[in-house]
């Protein structure tokens, strides 16, 4: 094992549960440091593995292969909180795993961790556990709801805006789900946080997001509110990530209600789509971050560098993008640049690519992805 007193070195093997976008921009910041990156996913062309030394695509809870991963790997993150918290849970018993199989098995279900976020008095919306469709007569609070699946939700699947008693019907599957009170928020916001498990923490500034079908569709920085509300949201997202005594990086997603009301809204153990700005707008990446925090290197502040927006590619509005004429329109009228995963497959509303926007004005910046926006949207 490659290893100093305190951390790992470089030319140690880092191991990776999940093989997307964000296990790739992971395994980029791990390779420029000097790691070697070990991919696990069952998809043998997923984008991450163009950048690993090794790479697997057995099935997650094939632990047979887990034995043969622990063989290549000296620590181990993710990429992706729907990685089986059986797996992570065998692992860290053999070697160094951040975020552990706590947090990685709090966020896997929704109403564990809306009841874990209330008991310790974090600010959230009001929310109900439902584990039978009859139980839906026993939420309390008033209509409009937002019902979601306990578990397996992401990017929008397994959500349901409920209005009206009729609208009960399109909900699909067996439950559990969790019932959330609709709040009317001027915006919604993230906080990226990183913990070396010993009570450190530090945080990067709020990010602002946009979202469309329940997916994310923009993420802004610096955030449009005001200074008092970006320092509640920083704080509120610190001490929910010190309280999960747990080492790596986080994503706390909330709704600004107003501004002395922050709610918060998920739990992310692991970098953010939100995040994929830190690239370029800030002097360390939350990917050089995930690095730092596995490795047992120092956490440093993130200094921020300039603006930058971020546009979701997604779908067939790849197709769009790629389209000769548009690329050079896009190209020469915005100050982008271009981050294509390398997915294997086009589908509807799935994640392929993001355009980061750079700058000195933030306005401007928008418009520019406003603009692109436009031009490939489908």
């Amino acid at each position: 094992m490659m290893e100093s007193k305190n951390f790992l070195l470089p030319g140690a093997y880092l191991g990776m549960l999940g093989g997307g976008q964000l296990g790739g921009f992971f395994s980029e910041a791990a390779v420029r440091m000097g790691y070697k990156v070990v991919v696990w996913d069952p998809n043998e062309n997923a984008p991450a593995k163009k950048f690993a030394e090794k790479s697997q695509s057995t099935d997650f809870l094939d632990f047979e292969s887990a034995n043969f991963f622990l063989n290549d790997v000296d620590a181990v993150s993710l990429e992706w909180e729907n990685v089986p918290s059986e797996l992570v849970q065998f692992l860290e018993d053999k070697t160094i795993v951040r975020p552990s199989s706590k947090s990685l098995s709090l966020a896997q279900n929704r109403i564990t961790e809306k009841t874990y976020l209330s008991k310790n008095s974090f600010p959230l919306t009001d929310f109900c556990p439902i584990y039978s469709f009859d139980d839906f007569e026993k939420v309390k609070f008033d209509m409009p709801w937002i019902v979601k699946t306990a578990t397996l939700g992401y990017d929008g699947h397994g959500q349901w805006s409920i209005n009206q008693v009729d609208d009960l019907h399109a909900i699909e599957g067996d439950g559990p789900w969790v019932v959330e009170s609709k709040v009317e928020y001027l915006c919604e916001i993230s906080v990226i946080v990183a913990c070396d498990g010993s009570g450190k923490t530090m945080s990067f500034p709020v990010i602002e997001n946009t979202h469309s079908e329940n997916i994310l569709r923009m993420s802004i920085y610096p955030a449009r509110i005001s200074h008092k509300t970006q320092i509640n949201a920083k704080n509120i997202a610190e001490k929910v990530v010190s309280s999960l005594g747990d080492a790596g990086v986080f994503c706390v997603e909330m709704f600004m209600v107003d501004e002395d009301t922050v709610l918060v809204n998920e739990i992310a153990p692991r970098p953010h789509n939100s995040g994929h700005l830190t690239i370029d707008a800030f002097s360390i990446s939350q990917y050089e971050m995930q690095v730092r925090v596995l490795c047992g290197l120092p956490l440093s502040q993130p200094l921020p560098l300039g603006p930058a927006v971020m546009l979701n590619v997604l779908g067939f509005e790849m197709e769009n993008l790629l389209k000769s004429d548009l690329m050079d329109e896009i190209l020469d009228k915005t100050n982008c640049k271009l981050y294509m995963y390398g997915k294997d497959q086009i589908k509807h509303r799935r994640k392929l690519g993001h355009i980061v926007f750079t700058g000195t004005e933030l306005c401007d910046l928008i418009t520019q992805a406003n603009f692109v926006h436009e031009k490939i949207k489908v």
